[in-house]
């Protein structure tokens, strides 16, 4: 077997014994590559948000810290921009990487159940932060309630599996050698359980919140990555490494499942590195 494939398979392995909060912190390996690879879409969320006028805003599964301090230079330099997420790992590395920024701050909670107090945001924003409450409705309430009036809600979700090239392909990938068909997770937390546009307007209208609108936007997921890197990388990251924790495989599926992931992966090759298509959903609305 490859050492390539070894390697991958141990990463996956080590993965799958791990608890929900555990999968956020595994975050933090890859955050400086998946932050590259999301440029494109923050590029379209802080274009949607244009400029915002406040002194408090809320940046909900900060991840890092990219959106955050993106966040902090667009606003007034006496405004303050707090991020928020359930990872300590991924919280450490958000205060390491912006100890120059004097206009952030993060706290390590889940913001579905923390209590901001008397805190009011003037705006909240969200890259694929916002898709794993277990209580969607308890949790935009909360943000709600901790929001002045009018204030404005940005945040980034995937739509469907079908409408997104990029999931299609890998997850159909992992599906070719599990034997297994692939079920919709609906509103389950995870990646896909804000696709459907009529139960996250649902969700925000019983939340408090009006104005409600939802736009699917394409764009292009590009990185530094190698083929290789990237078919690792759909091995323990995403709704791909999902379908092959659930599915158990054997080692020798498991190597079956990486070649398969690499034969897709330089199917999107532009020299050196890979580049997907992929549709995102950018939902707005108002306190």
């Amino acid at each position: 077997m490859p050492s390539t494939v070894k390697r991958e398979i141990e990463m996956v392995n080590k993965f799958g014994h791990q608890d929900g909060k555990g999968i956020w912190d595994r975050r933090t390996q890859f955050n400086e590559i998946l932050d590259e690879r999301n440029e494109a879409v923050s590029d379209l969320l802080f274009k949607t948000i244009g400029n915002p006028v406040g002194h408090h805003f809320l940046d909900v599964g900060c991840g890092g810290g990219g959106t955050t301090v993106r966040m902090a230079n667009l606003v007034s330099s006496n405004a303050l921009v707090t991020g928020i997420d359930i990872s300590e790992s991924i919280v450490s590395l958000a205060k390491e990487n912006t100890k120059s920024v004097n206009n952030v701050d993060f706290i390590l909670a889940d913001a579905e159940t923390y209590e901001f107090g008397g805190t009011k945001f003037d705006g909240v924003i969200s890259r694929f932060g916002v898709m794993f409450f277990s209580d969607p409705i308890k949790a935009f309430t909360n943000i709600h309630d901790s929001m002045k009036e009018h204030a404005f809600l940005t945040f980034i979700c995937w739509p469907s599996r079908k409408e997104n090239e990029y999931f299609y392909n890998m997850t159909e990938a992992v599906l070719k050698h599990t034997g297994k068909e692939y079920t919709d997770t609906g509103t389950e937390p995870g990646p896909m359980a804000f696709s459907d546009n009529d139960y996250v307007e649902s969700i925000l209208s019983s939340s408090g919140f009006a104005n409600v609108s939802i736009e699917t936007v394409k764009t292009r997921l590009s990185a530094k990555m190698t083929p290789e890197f990237d078919a690792g990388l759909h091995m323990e990251y995403g709704p791909s490494s999902i379908l092959i924790r659930d599915a158990q495989p054997d080692e020798t599926m498991k190597q079956k499942i990486y070649e398969e992931l690499l034969s897709v992966c330089k199917s999107h090759q532009e020299g050196e590195y890979v580049s997907h298509d992929a549709a995102i959903n950018i939902v707005s609305a108002n306190a």
